[in-house]
């Protein structure tokens, strides 16, 4: 997708900063980012420029999206979310978007929202950390809200393994599963944020949709 512009929400996580250096061909990054008092936010190493959004601000989020073709969701909301807390991002991102463009909203995906044997989810089996629990909620119901046909606009979803490793190796591959009723064999899996954000930057240059589940 040569002349893509892409919105980089999370552009300074690790998952966001490693999808700056391994970008679509052609596709202009830009990074978004929260204004801190009356400070400009600096323009982040491999962006294009700089984004400001206010999550809290529909018509600020709209001067974000002009011009924008695909938006990568990679902020890690870190406080007791409620469980709809990312549909209500997602539902933010799409309102606040040109009518006259397509917009493709891409998620980096969370565990604990794979399926499990007996109809449960990851975030429901006893291994699963406390802490980010409801963070794993928010991302089942979120994958629920988009393959249940809850969103119009196009979209893609991508699922780390819970061996999700920060300070893993770029291998510089990666496989991608097609999702399942049953998906507790990629709990046993593993992929860097490097080798991840190797899969969202193919995701954006190929057009993917759907649900994916990303592991090396």
């Amino acid at each position: 997708m040569s002349g893509t512009n892409v919105l980089v929400l999370g552009a300074t996580g690790r998952t966001g900063a490693a999808l700056l250096r391994y970008r679509p061909p052609g596709a202009r990054l830009y990074a978004g980012a929260r204004r801190r008092g009356a400070k400009t936010a600096p323009v982040q190493r491999g962006a294009d420029g700089v984004r400001l959004i206010d999550l809290d601000d529909p018509s600020t989020m709209r001067r974000s999206l002009a011009g924008i073709d695909v938006v990568v969701n990679a902020i890690r909301l870190r406080e007791d979310i409620a469980a709809t807390a990312l549909i209500d991002l997602h539902e933010l991102i799409r309102r606040a978007s040109d009518e006259d463009v397509d917009l493709r909203i891409v998620h980096v995906g969370g565990a604990g929202s794979l399926h499990l044997t007996g109809g449960l989810r990851f975030w429901q089996h006893p291994c699963f950390p406390a802490a980010t629990l409801p963070r794993g909620i928010a991302h089942a119901e979120l994958r629920d809200h988009l393959e249940t046909g809850g969103c119009a606009a196009p979209w893609t979803y991508l699922v780390p393994p819970p061996d999700y490793l920060p300070d893993g190796p770029c291998t510089g591959d990666y496989k991608r599963l097609a999702p399942s009723d049953d998906e507790t064999p990629f709990l046993t899996g593993r992929i860097s944020y490097e080798d991840f954000s190797l899969a969202v930057a193919d995701a954006i240059g190929n057009g993917w949709s759907g649900t994916h589940l990303i592991r090396t």
